[in-house]
């Protein structure tokens, strides 16, 4: 009750001042306003603007009365359709086939900015772009994708290469190198990664070696029951459910198939060691496509990659890596960072 008599009051509040506003940001939690806020920041240094969330953000620069957040999924649709800006950016993919949807009163243009430097195709479904008019792209891969998209779905929707800012905002905070813990485990959802018992055995082997490590779910495996905090605290797995990962605190990174380990290489300049576990596949199509997804095309060149049988390499070459301090990268690496992202 409490909650839809705010969004009663949020949605009143909103259409009083709607007119303020020629352009919005929608961050639909804390989580992907982190991607977002470089972008929001650079443009609140020149215009007012509107922020929509489902979650509350506790970001002391923003303008309170220019930020709306709706909790009840009436609301939350009914504020998409009655929208009335000039242009609305997100990082949430999906629009006209979820509860986000296009405005029904205004000629609102929705852009689409990358929270992740992945496929644009494998982790996707088939038409996640479709309504979009403008989509960001950070790198040649996804820049290839999206040109394929827009004549195999037969879209008029502009593309527009961009630096991803949020590694730009993780680099800054890269002060040392003087790490807290030696390293984090971060694994995409949807992997099978806690189904084939993957944080089991890596706690274990850590533990073996006194390698210091902290597991870090994504959000979705938490939504989706993969993998509860409770089981994780029973095991003795430190975790790190801070909204956004920071990379300073850790040297080392272990994960399967999530974007992580791109961000990871772009950062530090070197490689993630990566476990094969299966595919996360949204699209199961990806493979029409003749621009091959990114995390597949680079996984050996930015990353390791090891079976789940030889995890144990995987703590080794770790262990063996935090003696020497040294780094060594072929030259297909560095030139790959330099020139295939923007």
């Amino acid at each position: 009750m409490i909650k839809i008599l705010k969004d009663i009051y949020n949605f009143i509040r909103l259409k009083k001042n709607e007119k303020k506003f020629k352009l919005g940001f929608f961050s639909e939690s804390n989580f992907i306003y982190e991607y977002l806020e470089p972008y929001i920041l650079n443009k609140i240094s020149k215009q007012k603007i509107l922020i929509l969330s489902f979650e509350e953000l506790d970001k002391s620069y923003l303008d309170k009365e220019s930020v709306f957040v709706f909790k009840t999924k009436i609301f939350q649709e009914l504020v998409f359709l009655t929208l009335k800006l000039k242009y609305l950016y997100s990082s949430t993919p999906d629009l006209n086939f979820t509860i986000f949807k296009k405005s029904k009163f205004s000629n609102c243009k929705y852009i689409y900015l990358s929270h992740t430097p992945v496929s644009m195709t494998l982790i996707y479904r088939k038409n996640s772009f479709d309504h979009f008019d403008a989509v960001q792209v950070t790198n040649e891969y996804q820049y290839k994708e999206m040109k394929e998209i827009i004549i195999k779905n037969n879209l008029k929707t502009k593309v527009f290469k961009s630096r991803y800012l949020f590694i730009k905002k993780q680099e800054e905070k890269i002060l040392s190198k003087n790490f807290q813990w030696d390293l984090i485990i971060a694994p995409s959802w949807n992997s099978s990664f806690y189904k084939t018992k993957c944080h089991i055995l890596l706690n274990n082997l850590l533990k073996e070696k006194n390698l210091s490590f902290k597991l870090r779910p994504h959000p979705m495996s938490y939504k989706k029951g993969e993998i509860t905090k409770k089981e994780l605290v029973n095991l003795d797995i430190n975790v790190d459910d801070d909204p956004i990962i920071d990379f300073q605190k850790y040297n080392f990174l272990i994960s399967d198939w999530s974007g992580i380990f791109i961000e990871y290489s772009l950062i530090f300049k070197k490689k993630a060691f990566l476990i094969n576990t299966p595919k996360k596949m949204v699209n199961k199509n990806y493979d029409n496509f003749e621009n091959k997804p990114i995390e597949i095309t680079l996984r050996n060149i930015l990353g390791n990659s090891y079976d789940i049988s030889a995890i144990s390499n995987i703590i080794e070459e770790i262990n063996d890596l935090k003696k020497s301090s040294n780094v060594n990268l072929d030259s297909q690496f560095n030139e790959i960072l330099k020139n295939k992202f923007y």
